[in-house]
């Protein structure tokens, strides 16, 4: 079976774009071996559209303590407030046995504007949990970090946990693993190559 070269044209379009979006895995977690433990790891992300966020909330499994995170989108110069209309994950408790929670939350990146995000979480935005995905100009997690002069609680969204986003299990068959930045580009490169294959096979 023969296709026309317009619907050939636009699969093709569509195979590349799946075959180069890539999954960026952020950790929220209590890294204490810093002054101030709470942090987004990494916090300063490149990501094009189509990419997905994947946050992780991390416990310290000591059997003593538990932890209890979260992201929302912020706002550039108005820190640890939520964006109206922002992604908001609600909070994601692990017990003290426990290594991480039992959901991951994923947002698809849908521009390439610069996005803040923070943990809503008592003063921990304040202490440093914060982050900015495609950072430019005055918009940068420096000038993010910047405009925190105070230790305050930081402002907890009113949607729905989800909003914005996608809750999923945190269990290995539905969480697709994160890439190596280093190891990405040789991994685009050739499921493009397959899918201009499949495409040429189509065609013919």
């Amino acid at each position: 079976m023969a296709f026309s070269r317009s619907t050939v044209f636009v699969a093709f379009t569509l195979l590349t774009s799946i075959a180069s979006a890539v999954n960026i895995k952020i950790i929220a977690q209590q890294a204490f071996g810093n002054p101030d433990p709470f942090e987004f790891s990494p916090n300063e992300i490149n990501a094009a559209i189509g990419d997905i966020l994947e946050f992780h909330f991390v416990g310290p499994a000591n059997g003593v303590l538990g932890s209890n995170m979260s992201v929302a989108q912020g706002v550039f110069g108005d820190p640890c407030k939520p964006a109206a209309g922002g992604f908001w994950s609600g909070f994601m408790g692990v017990n003290a046995t426990s290594a991480e929670a039992d959901m991951v939350f994923n947002v698809e990146v849908n521009s390439t504007d610069p996005i803040a995000f923070y943990c809503a979480q008592g003063p921990h935005c304040a202490r440093g949990m914060h982050g900015v995905v495609n950072g430019a100009g005055d918009q940068t997690l420096r000038s993010y970090r910047n405009s925190i002069d105070v230790n305050f609680d930081a402002t907890i969204p009113t949607e729905e946990p989800g909003f914005g986003g996608e809750l999923v299990a945190n269990n290995v068959s539905n969480i697709i693993p994160a890439v190596d930045p280093n190891a990405a580009g040789s991994i685009q490169v050739s499921l493009i190559a397959t899918c201009a294959a499949v495409a040429l096979t189509l065609f013919v």
